[in-house]
């Protein structure tokens, strides 16, 4: 901190309760890489695990929708590994005999209640980014629906070829029911686009897109961290008081909570 930032206003100036204020930080605001700006949440990891511990495998996004995907490789040697019941569950993996080695992290987004920001402290000096999004990576259990899968068309394979015909024809006739949409038909036609069914078979369909994964450390991060600072640093006017830019960010606030 120099000279120039210490500081003897006093704090009712800013409406703030009677404290010395030893010293004010500028703070920038920068959006170069606020469009690509994910906040990756792992609510189900050990609360004792660290940064670049992660080290996915593989990882993938389908950027219509924004899913991401991240295989994890399990410790298949360790002793507290069942490789009976990985045997059972690598079914759901692929039929050449694997076991369940990976753990799949898929994200699920989560509604924004507030505004969020990466700062970073350069120089005496805050520079932060807004976040674009919010997402959650929690443990996929597909793999287990496979399982089911094969387990329940092992015990229908002689009814699989009558229930293809049946399904076939009702196909057919669903096809051709209608020829011109009535007002009705097209009303029902939008409800069922944005049924949930529909958004998770348009999600299906989106092809994955590989993503390379750099961890913390890494040259690549730091070389995406150094853009969370802000490149101009020009004064601004605030045309708002502090108590009217915190509300406007984190809604309304208590005097006393300042």
């Amino acid at each position: 901190m120099n000279e120039r930032e210490v500081s003897t206003i006093s704090a009712k100036e800013y409406g703030l309760p009677d404290e010395e204020i030893v010293a004010e930080i500028p703070i920038y605001l920068t959006h170069r890489i606020a469009k690509n700006l994910h906040l990756l949440q792992y609510p189900q990891r050990a609360s004792h695990a660290r940064p670049g511990e992660l080290n996915p495998s593989v990882a993938r996004f389908k950027p219509i929708h924004g899913q991401i995907e991240m295989d994890i490789q399990l410790d298949v040697a360790s002793p507290m590994y069942n490789k009976e019941r990985g045997r059972d569950l690598g079914v759901g993996l692929s039929d050449n005999g694997r076991i369940l080695d990976i753990q799949t992290l898929v994200s699920v987004n989560i509604p924004k209640s507030s505004n969020y920001m990466a700062g970073a402290f350069r120089d005496g000096a805050l520079h932060l980014t807004p976040i674009e999004k919010i997402t959650q990576l929690r443990p996929s259990l597909k793999y287990l629906d496979r399982v089911a899968e094969k387990e329940l068309a092992a015990s229908k394979l002689d009814n699989d070829d009558d229930d293809d015909e049946d399904g076939k024809k009702e196909m057919k006739a669903q096809t051709i029911q209608v020829t011109v949409r009535s007002a009705q038909a097209e009303e029902a036609l939008r409800q069922q686009q944005n049924s949930i069914s529909y958004l998770q078979q348009k999600l299906e369909e989106e092809p994955w897109s590989k993503l390379s994964y750099y961890d913390v450390g890494s040259e690549e991060s730091s070389m995406v961290s150094s853009k969370l600072v802000a490149r101009h640093t020009d004064n601004l006017v605030c045309k708002t008081s502090p108590d009217e830019f915190l509300t406007a960010i984190i809604g309304s606030i208590e005097p006393d909570v300042l």
